[in-house]
């Protein structure tokens, strides 16, 4: 494959949103626990909507938890048993053709990797949130000099990249959007496996149902 494929994460490579299964972890045992997910997923649409910044729903998101790294490392596990499945099926297109996939996310590279990684998706092709620990392993801040804790951070990081034309954004949200909008992407593709997002559909080039439409697409383009 000589183009460039460059796909979001959450809601779309998995079946969740990794932050909200975080959320869960750490409220698994409090009594708030329904009245804070709810909180957490209704920021989460707003930004996916492009009612709110990417950087204002991140801050309000942090807001709701407090998290550890140990307690990362166990959710990044399950989030990688839950990879959407169509994407599961056509794992050997990733591996083949891993030098030209990137994953471009608001969420956290810790979060990413190891479903990354059960793809064969290169590490040095995740571009996405990172998250700061102190020497006891409890999260201080997120990575502020990173693109992706900016305002249109994916574009920003794309047109970092520089991958020229033939670049096709795969996603589910606004953000994946304003890719093409921008002009760093020549094809957006919104992922509705998992999530419709109206707002999104009526923008894309082509309403993907599963990730087979995707392959298609990107060959024949």
């Amino acid at each position: 494959m000589n183009k460039h494929l460059i796909i979001d994460f959450d809601s779309t490579l998995v079946k969740v949103e990794a932050f909200d299964m975080l959320a869960e972890k750490y409220l698994e045992n409090s009594t708030r626990k329904k009245e804070v997910v709810e909180k957490f997923k209704e920021i989460t649409n707003l930004g996916m909507n492009g009612e709110i910044t990417f950087p204002e729903s991140l801050k309000r998101r942090i807001a709701l938890v407090e998290i550890s790294r140990d307690m990362v490392r166990e959710v990044a596990i399950r989030i990688s048993e839950n990879i959407s499945d169509s994407i599961k099926e056509n794992i050997s297109f990733f591996g083949k053709n891993r030098e030209n996939i990137y994953i471009i996310s608001g969420g956290f590279k810790d979060l990413i990797l190891p479903t990354a990684r059960k793809l064969e998706i290169l590490d040095s092709n995740i571009m996405a949130n990172e998250l700061l620990f102190n020497k006891e392993g409890n999260f201080v801040d997120i990575n502020k000099d990173n693109l992706m804790a900016q305002e249109k951070g994916k574009v920003k990081q794309m047109k970092k990249m520089d991958l020229g034309k033939d670049v096709f954004m795969v996603g589910d949200g606004w953000t994946d959007y304003e890719t093409k909008e921008s002009g760093v992407a020549s094809k957006f593709v919104a992922f509705v496996e998992n999530v419709r997002r109206e707002k999104i559909l009526e923008k894309a080039d082509l309403v993907a149902e599963n990730f087979y439409q995707v392959i298609e697409y990107v060959e024949n383009n």
